[in-house]
């Protein structure tokens, strides 16, 4: 009971509530029309995710290849859904997430701005005038059954119609809420004239936006006590425009957990929305004598105030196109300059400092805005664990003493000459440290990612979760094993005794080329043949090495230049090479080749050493 009104003002919120709907019955109506909209629009989010889960990808980067093409997207997305904030705070995910650039993000948010005027045209045309209840029966009726559905397409059509019942339903309340005042609550006596009173009224509408968390339940609000006579003209068209204004806030609140990406589509969303309320402020008059232009050439009725608010929502918005558009080129450049991309572990700003000197390194691409997607939240997970990955391949170069920047582009030759210079004192790091350091933060942010992603997935989406998270542990494995063949390597490595030095330098090549193929497999994305004959080669190549390392062994133990204790260490080190080897092999097949041909010729065991000792 402490925790569930832990926050002090909510028993405050409550009792006042309770206060008031009993003592007028009417706000209850009035409360429960605007809760019934906020639910169906919820309803409607969660359907259109369920529609779009497993395809979106694709769908987007048809869709948003051109900026005309992501406008158009973000104006029907948004009157399907009836939610600029959800085309926003989606956008945002999509862009941190990788799946849209950012010209098409903006081009999105942009549309969406215009696309939220269908909602106040649909209101102010049939809302108003028509008995909504009477419609929104049959889609309750039929959207609870269809949401009951397992299929994600039948749920999704369910969770759609649900979703626009109850926006209908929570209309025809507010209309009989504001209705039933009979002037008690009419704003217009509280009207302010001049430029004071559009200020207040902007500001209502802006307040009224933030609290709902919707500009589309805020206009809701606005034309249903203008309709009923509740709401001044003039202070209307100051509430829109503190409406629209009000949107900024979710998209400030959805940046907060997004990275650079989605912080520069969320700050470009805060400008246009800006620079649209300021001129809109600015010449208001100018604007309201346009709209009674237009009325009047389209046939409005002077009097038919709903209907000349939904135009001058429309009408704004245009402006605010007009103005911004323009200025598109320039705002990318000036938004990439102001929030830069994250620097990687060994890029090449800092490929010359030691990783034990570079920083502590943390999840690139997770962040909470893709939690708003079940695609966007794998898209970036996949991402993440690649990043993973290739930090693991550098801890584990470290951990053999080979350079650990990118070794992909070494032939075996030159990899050979690598491994058989001296390393120096000052460039032999410590694996234990750097997996400290830069392997387990990103992990443990992995894992913890994983289990926030509280969203549906089809049986392709749960698979592909279920092998980023094998592929981390594989990871995480492979180095755990390196780390332990460097506590033998770091005594070894300057051995006197060719027999030994030489043994130790083959087992660092022969981690090496695993680090180099690898390496090779992130660039053939796409290319299953390629990737296939590469961990064909893999398999086989670990096997010859296998055998041929354990004759050396057994050849330098018959001529006396080992004894039976340090041919011991030696075949335990090998063990922890072929796990490191085997490790990297699940992990990147797990990543790459996720389709049952190419996995069916992963090890299902390891490959240990068979060497008796005399």
């Amino acid at each position: 009971m402490r925790v569930l009104f832990k926050p002090l003002w909510v028993p405050v919120v409550l009792l006042v509530l309770i206060l008031l709907f009993v003592f007028k019955p009417e706000l209850a109506t009035l409360a429960a029309g605007i809760a019934l909209f906020m639910l169906g629009m919820f309803h409607l989010e969660d359907g259109f995710r369920a529609f779009t889960g497993g395809a979106l990808e694709r769908w987007l980067k048809r869709s948003t290849n051109r900026l005309w093409k992501s406008m158009l997207f973000g104006i029907t997305s948004t009157a399907l859904v009836q939610s600029s904030s959800l085309v926003t705070v989606l956008s945002i995910a999509f862009l941190s997430a990788g799946m849209i650039s950012l010209v098409a993000g903006i081009g999105i948010v942009f549309g969406a701005n215009l696309g939220t005027t269908t909602g106040a045209w649909l209101i102010a045309l049939v809302g108003l005038k028509v008995d909504l209840a009477v419609v929104a029966m049959p889609l309750l009726v039929f959207g609870v059954l269809l949401g009951r559905r397992a299929e994600s397409l039948w749920k999704g059509l369910g969770q759609v119609l649900l979703g626009v019942g109850l926006l209908f339903l929570g209309i025809d309340l507010m209309k009989d809420g504001f209705a039933s005042f009979d002037g008690l609550l009419a704003l217009d006596g509280f009207a302010v004239e001049g430029w004071s009173g559009v200020l207040l009224y902007a500001l209502l509408g802006l307040g009224a936006t933030i609290l709902m968390q919707s500009s589309h339940a805020a206009m809701m609000i606005t034309l249903a006590a203008l309709a009923s006579g509740q709401l001044a003209y003039g202070n209307a068209l100051a509430m829109a425009i503190g409406a629209n204004l009000g949107t900024t806030v979710t998209a400030l609140l959805a940046a907060l957990g997004s990275n650079n990406a989605g912080r520069r589509l969320a700050a470009a969303h805060i400008l246009f929305n800006l620079v649209t309320a300021l001129v809109a402020l600015a010449i208001l008059p100018s604007l309201t004598r346009s709209v009674d232009w237009l009325a009047d050439v389209l046939g409005i009725a002077a009097d038919a105030y709903t209907l000349k608010l939904a135009l001058f929502h429309t009408l704004f918005n245009v402006l605010g196109l007009a103005i911004m558009l323009p200025w598109i080129p320039l705002m990318v450049k000036w938004l990439m300059r102001w929030l830069p991309d994250v620097t990687s572990l060994g890029s090449p700003r800092e490929r010359h400092a030691a990783l034990s000197e570079q920083p502590r390194m943390r999840a690139r691409f997770l962040n909470d805005s893709a939690l708003q997607h079940a695609d966007t939240a794998l898209k970036v997970l996949g991402q993440e664990v690649q990043n993973l990955g290739a930090l693991s391949r550098q801890v584990i170069a470290a951990a053999l003493y080979l350079p650990p920047g990118n070794l992909s582009d070494l032939s075996r030759e030159q990899l050979h000459k690598v491994v058989l210079r001296a390393v120096p004192e000052d460039r032999r790091e410590d694996a234990d440290a750097l997996y400290e350091r830069h392997v387990k933060g990103v992990y443990g942010d992995i894992i913890d990612f994983i289990s926030r992603m509280d969203l549906s997935l089809t049986p392709d989406q749960q698979q592909a979760l279920m092998d980023y998270n094998a592929a981390a542990r594989e990871l995480i494995e492979a180095v755990k094993a390196a780390k332990h063949l460097q506590s033998n390597l770091r005594k070894q490595i300057d051995s006197r005794q060719p027999a030994i030095h030489e043994a130790y330098d083959m087992l660092r090549e022969q981690g090496g080329q695993a680090l180099v193929d690898m390496g090779r497999l992130m660039n053939m994305q796409g290319d299953t043949e390629a990737r296939g004959e590469l961990f064909g080669a893999y398999e086989e190549q670990e096997k010859l090495f296998a055998d041929h390392f354990q004759q050396t062994i057994q050849t330098h133990l018959r001529n006396r230049e080992l004894d039976g204790w340090q041919a011991s260490s030696m075949l335990n080190d090998l063990h922890y090479l072929l796990r490191v080897r085997q490790h990297l092999y699940r992990a990147h097949a797990e990543l790459h080749d996720q389709d049952a041909q190419v996995l069916s010729t992963s090890p299902t065991g390891r490959i240990e050493p068979s060497l008796s000792l005399p």
